[in-house]
């Protein structure tokens, strides 16, 4: 039986989604206003900063332009390897009754993975490491726990992106890039576990 054909449920899940806000670093004071704006921007259309937003948004932040498109670069890449390694470990996600499963179940698993990429990438760009909306992520959880996400599996896969990211911009001399970017996934973490069902 497909839950989703209950239209009261259907409401329900349109109304979070549509509340839902990861992103909060439009309401950072510390972010310089022209950041904060662009950023803004960016989010709202779900989208990666343009090349000359980047470049204003890491002069107005004293940050790497490299490091951020390097991580904006390599996005499908790294959340492709998260997903592996994560498949690897939980193979019994994606098959006939596990959390992932149909395959359109785990599509949107990965879709968010690499929202919560963009929305990190953004902290690293803004030398902000408090990127989320504390809020907005209230309705989020509400959403994954209606429709039974295992946030488990999405804390794995963001173990394995802050692996994988750490690695790619180690030895580029980008060390403080690197720290905001484990502490905006740190961020993102303890903002996910609430929802968390082990």
């Amino acid at each position: 039986m497909d839950l989703t054909a209950d239209p009261q449920r259907e409401f329900q899940i349109g109304q979070l989604a549509q509340a839902a806000q990861v992103c909060g670093l439009s309401q950072r004071t510390t972010v310089p206003s022209e950041a904060r704006i662009l950023v803004a921007r960016a989010d709202a259309a779900k989208r990666p900063l343009s090349p000359d937003e980047l470049k204003i948004v890491c002069k107005y932040c004293g940050t790497s332009e490299h490091a951020v498109r390097e991580l904006m670069a390599q996005s499908s890449q790294l959340v492709d390897e998260a997903r592996r390694r994560l498949l690897n470990q939980h193979p019994h996600l994606v098959l006939p009754g596990g959390q992932l499963y149909p395959e359109q179940r785990a599509e949107a698993c990965w879709r968010d993975c690499q929202q919560f990429l963009r929305v990190i990438t953004y902290g690293v760009a803004c030398d902000c490491a408090e990127i989320t909306d504390k809020d907005g992520m209230n309705p989020l959880l509400a959403l994954y726990k209606l429709v039974d996400v295992p946030v488990p599996a999405l804390l794995y896969a963001l173990t394995q992106m802050r692996a994988l990211t750490t690695h790619l911009l180690e030895g580029t001399g980008h060390a403080r890039e690197i720290r905001c970017l484990n502490m905006a996934i740190d961020d993102l973490m303890k903002a996910l576990l609430p929802a968390q069902t082990w």
